[in-house]
Order: structure tokens, then sequence, then C-alpha cells
């Protein structure tokens, strides 16, 4: 899995802060600042692409991700 983790000072992200993605197993993770971590299954590497490259990820992630894409699982992180 490489994440990408983007910068607090620079981003406008207010829900999450890193992305992960696995092209074997084209898995999609997301960390929020909450300490929840999604992971998404069967996600081609396309989207991610266009999700890193979008100027509003938060409404990429909300339209192209949470409501089109396989929620894998869930958990909750030691933040």
């Amino acid at each position: 899995m490489n994440y990408a983790k983007f910068d607090k000072k620079i981003s406008t992200l207010v829900t999450f802060d890193t992305i992960g993605y696995d092209r074997e197993t084209e898995k999609l993770q997301i960390k929020f600042y909450d300490g929840t971590l999604e992971t998404y299954a069967d996600v081609p590497e396309e989207i991610v692409f266009a999700f890193l490259l979008s100027f509003d990820k938060e409404a990429f992630y909300k339209r192209n991700i949470k409501s089109q894409m396989m929620l894998y699982g869930t958990e909750t992180l030691n933040v």
C-alpha cells in the first residue's frame, strides 16, 4: 500500500488527510482526522489518479468513492 499524506498548511481538507492505494489488490484506504480508516475494494487506478489530481478532494470522495465504490471495511485507529 502506497500512501499520500496531504499537508494541512496547503490543503483545505477538513475530514481526511491521507489516502493509500494498492495497485495489485485495487484497495483504497482513506484515513480521517477522527481516527476512522475506510477501505474500499475494486477501485480502479484511474479513479485514484483522478482523486489525487482533483481540486476538491472531499467533493470527489463523496461523489465518486463513497457513493460509488464498495466499502470493504472500517476500523478506528488511535489518534
